[in-house]
């Protein structure tokens, strides 16, 4: 069915995502068909159900074509196709995973837990050192690049350069965007030099030791990867973690239970993860013509699974405007579903364990001091500003 809402207006986001609307749409159904103001056409998927199917279904519904909606044509040929995992499907995608499949494992993973406690406790004493400050700014922008940088292959002097880099790579301004990624691309590009001889243990390290079919990946495979991986490193913890704060201070009792040991940790994240939804929506290219929720869809068509209105299915989630920390099961759509399900998952749950752990046993109150902004895109639901006061408790 047609929708005469535009979800591409970026007045719908100044305060956040428009969940009322995607209320209102999934009540009618859960696949709309959508002609934007700028010319961009697509299917709106808003429902649960509909959602996982199309992030599932690799062989239906791809990736090639593109993950981000565009403002005007979605049907054109997508710069990277199958030249990086989040663009590629199988048998390249495996192959693309697999080459730094190795930096992400559980032992990795912890060997960072240690790091991501100390950055917290450091950047949180910073804040409550001066009282207060902005948290997005002063912590959230920071914290993800100071644990990963070593990973990343990212020296401390060029972490606030990529960090800009990254935030402006999901601008919903194509210029923007596309100006992010090529700073990252061109980092990595000019880093390929010297590494060669050496690869190292890092991410540029393993896409150089990599091999794909038996050949090398080549250099626009590695600098393209390298995007992906450092964009999504960098933007979704982030956001997770300013919008998880914001949630919890605009609900003291909720916060307080959390602080009292009466819900836990894990719960709270899985919980917040799927409050927060980072990547407003995800962009898949139907293959052949097929049938989603009652919808004909053909071949060539573009869909965009709008993740955070999936998120607040009340057919899946019981009271989905609420904040409920202990909810059980939770099977939110904030990291992906099936084989692009994020290759980072769990160290966006060490981070944000640690700075939950971290602001729990911090013997301070903190308090919104002026309200959040709003990032206003359509593309990523994020906070450009969270001010805070910090005292003593």
């Amino acid at each position: 069915m047609s929708s005469t809402v535009d979800l591409l207006d970026s007045a719908l986001y100044v305060d956040g995502n428009p969940y009322e609307i995607w209320r209102a749409m999934r009540e009618i159904g859960p696949v709309h068909h959508q002609v934007a103001a700028t010319g961009s056409e697509f299917w709106a998927v808003v429902g649960h159900e509909a959602s996982h199917r199309v992030l599932t279904e690799w062989k239906t519904f791809t990736s090639t074509r593109g993950t981000t909606l565009r403002e005007d044509d979605n049907s054109a040929p997508y710069p990277g196709a199958g030249k990086m995992p989040v663009l590629a499907d199988p048998p390249r995608h495996t192959e693309l995973r697999r080459a730094v499949a190795r930096l992400f494992t559980p032992r990795a993973v912890e060997k960072l837990a240690a790091l991501a406690q100390q950055v917290a406790g450091s950047l949180l004493s910073d804040l409550r050192r001066r009282g207060g400050g902005d948290f997005v700014t002063d912590v959230a922008a920071k914290f993800p690049l100071a644990v990963q940088a070593e990973l990343l292959g990212i020296p401390p002097e060029d972490i606030a350069l990529i960090s800009d880099a990254t935030s402006r790579a999901l601008d919903a301004a194509e210029d923007e965007a596309v100006g992010g990624h090529h700073d990252v691309m061109m980092y990595y590009l000019n880093a390929l030099g010297t590494r060669r001889d050496g690869p190292g243990k890092d991410l540029l390290g393993a896409l150089l030791s990599a091999r794909a079919g038996g050949l090398p990946l080549t250099d626009e495979e590695i600098v393209l990867t390298c995007d992906n991986i450092v964009v999504a490193a960098s933007q979704t913890a982030r956001h997770s973690a300013s919008g998880s704060l914001l949630a919890l201070l605009e609900r003291p009792a909720v916060w307080a239970a959390l602080r009292n040991g009466q819900i836990s940790i894990d719960s709270a994240i899985e919980e917040l993860l799927r409050w927060t939804a980072p990547v407003t929506h995800v962009m898949r290219t139907a293959v052949t013509d097929t049938e989603l929720a009652g919808t004909q869809i053909h071949a060539g068509d573009a869909l965009a699974v709008w993740t955070a209105s999936a998120n607040r299915d009340r057919t899946v989630f019981k009271d989905p405007d609420d904040l409920v920390l202990d909810r059980h099961p939770n099977p939110h759509l904030t990291l992906g579903a099936g084989m692009h399900f994020c290759l980072g998952a769990a160290l966006v749950r060490v981070m944000l364990r640690a700075l939950l752990e971290n602001l729990i046993s911090a013997d301070t109150s903190l308090a919104l001091t002026n309200p959040a902004g709003w990032n206003s895109t359509w593309v990523v639901n994020g906070l450009n500003s969270l001010p805070v006061t910090v005292t003593p408790t």
